[in-house]
């Protein structure tokens, strides 16, 4: 689909996409570990990237390879000053 983690998560933050309103791409990384009850259990940040990737028909990388790992980087430097509030849960 030719998409990337800003075309959802920078661009269109805040609005809904089916039943879900998407979340902004600063942030993400203080709450997690999170429960998900779709996982039905605790998850990584690397399982949720992997998970976006399929919900865009994107093959996923591997978990805790170096695209994820650079990914998570990216992030927890964004988040840089934000306070930690994990874990955290969501549907």
């Amino acid at each position: 689909m030719n998409m990337a983690c800003a075309d959802c998560h920078i661009y269109n933050s805040g609005n809904k996409i089916r039943a879900d309103i998407l979340s902004p791409a600063l942030g993400q990384v203080s709450h997690f570990p999170v429960y998900r009850s779709k996982w039905g259990g605790i998850g990584t940040l690397h399982r949720r990237y992997g998970g976006c990737n399929k919900q865009v028909r994107a093959k996923p990388y591997k978990a805790q390879g170096p695209e994820y790992t650079a990914l998570e980087y990216f992030h927890t430097y964004m988040s840089n000053g934000l306070e930690m509030n994990g874990p955290g849960a969501r549907k």
